[in-house]
C-alpha cells in the first residue's frame, strides 16, 4: 500500500515547460497498473486551488486512481488562463497541448499507469483547453470532460474567445469536423472508435454561457459519428434521454444521456439550475466551488468508467435519433 503523498514534478516540452503536481493516495495497489486523470485548473488557479474546489483527491482515494493537476505559469498567461483560444496552443506538437502531454508522458515514466484509462478533465479554461486536448491527442485520452468549458477551437484570438465566452462559439458541426482533423496524427499511433465525453454546466453561469455547453456537446457528437464513418460503420446515431433530478437542500438539474444503439453510453450533458461559475458538489462553499450542485468529480469518474471503453470498442448504431423523458429521480 502506498503512503499517500503530493509529487512534485516539471515537464518539457517543444512547447515549453510546466510544474505539476501528482496527488498518490494511500489506497494505491502495488503491482498493478492505476488509471490517471488530468486536472486543469480554471484562471488564476494552481493546484491545490483544483484539489480543494473539486475535491478529487477524495474520489482517487476510494477508486484507486492517480490525479495529476498540471499549473499554468504567470510568465505563459498573467491570469493563469489556458491559453485555449490561441492557436499556438492548439496543435498536437506545439504549445500548452504539447507540455500536457509530456506531463502524463513524465507520470506514466515513473508510476504504473493503465494506458487505456488516461483521462482529462477541466473547469472553465481548463475545460476549453480539455476539448483540444481530447481532440489533439486522443491516443492519449480516454475520455475528457468539461466543466464551464467550451468546444475544440471555440476561438483563435481574445476578441474571439470573450465571445465565445458570452454567447458560444462557431457553429459546432463545424468544429466537430475540426476537431476530427486534428486526431489524424493521433489515430495513426493508435486507432480509437470514439471519444467520451461529459459536460457540466450552471444555468446562472454570468462568465462562461451555458449556451457553451450544448455546443461542447454537439462538436463530440460530430467529432464521434466522424470516427464512426472513418471505421466503415453505418447509420451512427445516439438515443437522448432525459433524467431530472434535486440536490436535497440543492439544486435542480437535467441529466442528458446519450447512448448508441448497442445502449453503450457515449455521453452526458448536465445542466444545473441556479449554479454559477463553479465546480458543483465540491466539498465546502468557496467562490468557484459550490456544494448545492451534484457531486461533479464522483459523477465523472462513474462516467468514466462506464463510457471508458467506448473508445476502444467496435460500435454500430442504424436507429435514428430519438428523445425520452422522465420524471424526478
Amino acid at each position: 500500500m502506498a503512503q499517500v503523498a503530493w509529487i512534485s514534478g516539471t515537464a518539457h516540452a517543444a512547447g515549453g515547460s510546466r510544474n505539476y503536481k501528482l496527488w498518490v493516495p494511500a489506497t494505491l495497489e502495488k503491482g498493478k497498473a492505476s488509471p490517471l486523470v488530468m486536472m486543469l485548473h480554471g484562471c488564476t488557479h494552481d493546484a491545490g486551488d483544483m484539489a480543494e474546489i473539486s475535491g478529487m483527491n477524495e474520489v482517487a482515494e476510494a477508486h484507486r486512481f492517480l490525479v495529476a493537476y498540471p499549473e499554468q505559469s504567470r510568465l505563459a498567461n498573467l491570469l493563469k488562463c489556458w491559453n485555449w483560444f490561441d492557436p499556438k496552443h492548439q496543435t498536437r506538437d506545439a504549445g500548452e497541448p504539447s507540455i500536457l502531454a509530456a506531463v502524463v508522458g513524465q507520470i506514466c515514466s515513473t508510476y504504473n499507469v493503465d494506458p487505456d484509462r488516461i483521462y482529462v478533465v477541466g473547469v472553465s479554461a481548463g475545460g476549453a483547453m480539455a476539448s483540444i486536448l481530447a481532440a489533439t491527442h486522443p491516443d492519449l485520452f480516454a475520455a475528457l470532460a468539461v466543466l464551464a468549458g467550451a468546444e475544440f477551437k471555440a476561438a483563435t484570438s481574445v476578441s474571439e474567445g470573450l465571445a465565445a465566452m458570452g454567447r458560444g462559439g462557431p457553429d459546432p458541426l463545424q468544429q466537430g469536423q475540426l476537431a476530427f482533423k486534428a486526431m489524424r496524427s493521433g489515430l495513426a499511433r493508435r486507432n480509437k472508435r470514439r471519444m467520451p465525453a461529459i459536460v457540466f454546466h450552471g444555468m446562472a453561469d454570468a462568465r462562461v454561457s451555458p449556451a457553451n455547453a450544448e455546443q461542447a456537446i454537439i462538436q463530440w457528437g460530430k467529432t464521434n459519428a466522424c470516427l464512426s464513418a472513418e471505421h466503415s460503420e453505418s447509420g451512427f446515431a445516439l438515443t437522448e434521454t432525459v433524467i431530472s433530478g434535486e440536490v436535497p437542500d440543492g439544486y435542480a438539474y437535467r441529466r442528458h444521456i446519450y447512448v448508441e444503439a448497442d445502449s453503450r453510453l457515449l455521453m452526458e450533458k448536465w445542466l444545473i439550475d441556479g449554479l454559477g461559475h463553479a465546480w458543483p458538489g465540491s466539498p465546502r462553499a468557496s467562490k468557484y466551488g459550490d456544494p448545492k450542485g451534484p457531486n461533479a468529480s464522483a459523477e465523472i469518474w462513474r462516467f468514466f468508467c462506464e463510457a471508458g471503453a467506448a473508445s476502444t470498442a467496435s460500435l454500430s448504431s442504424s436507429d435514428p435519433l430519438r428523445r425520452e423523458s422522465r420524471g424526478k429521480t
